[in-house]
């Protein structure tokens, strides 16, 4: 990965979770379980999956395999890749549904009905209505709560 990309994607994870939380750690018997449903926004990061609907606007880095479904047809997306000099991010507005293999880069989705599968490493910040199902190692954050992905709890997200 360029440095320039390492660099961006960790500006981002400190934006996304907007504060000193550290990333959980699991015993490796069974994978970490939270799913999150509701109005407001989302902040998260960590290694794992992460499957998200969405109907509102998602920024995100990713390190890993990423599938974008735009189900209602009039979701923007905009992708910028390592290797992609400043400022060339592409915009796709053609296709429903876009897979990204080995993936190292930064996402941006606005839409009524869209979907973002991400296997790998993800930092996140989701604004609107939807669900969150999240499986790994990692932290979210709402409005006014906070957790680790561990918990293995569900959570209700908060406006």
């Amino acid at each position: 990965m360029s440095k320039r990309l390492m660099i961006v994607m960790g500006v981002v994870a400190a934006v996304v979770l907007g504060g000193a939380v550290a990333f959980a750690q699991t015993d490796g018997s069974e994978a970490a379980r939270s799913s999150l449903s509701g109005t407001g926004f989302l902040r998260a990061a960590g290694s794992g999956s992460v499957d998200l609907e969405v109907n509102g606007t998602l920024r995100m880095a990713a390190e890993g395999d990423v599938v974008i479904v735009d189900r209602a047809g009039d979701a923007r997306i905009r992708i910028a890749a390592d290797g992609a000099g400043p400022g060339s991010g592409e915009a796709l507005t053609r296709d429903t549904t876009y897979q990204l293999d080995g993936f190292q880069g930064l996402v941006h989705v606005a839409g009524s009905d869209f979907t973002v599968a991400v296997d790998g490493f993800s930092a996140f910040r989701a604004r609107g209505e939807g669900t969150a199902g999240l499986v790994g190692e990692g932290v979210w954050k709402t409005r006014n709560d906070w957790g680790f992905w561990d918990e293995g709890s569900a959570l209700s997200l908060e406006g």
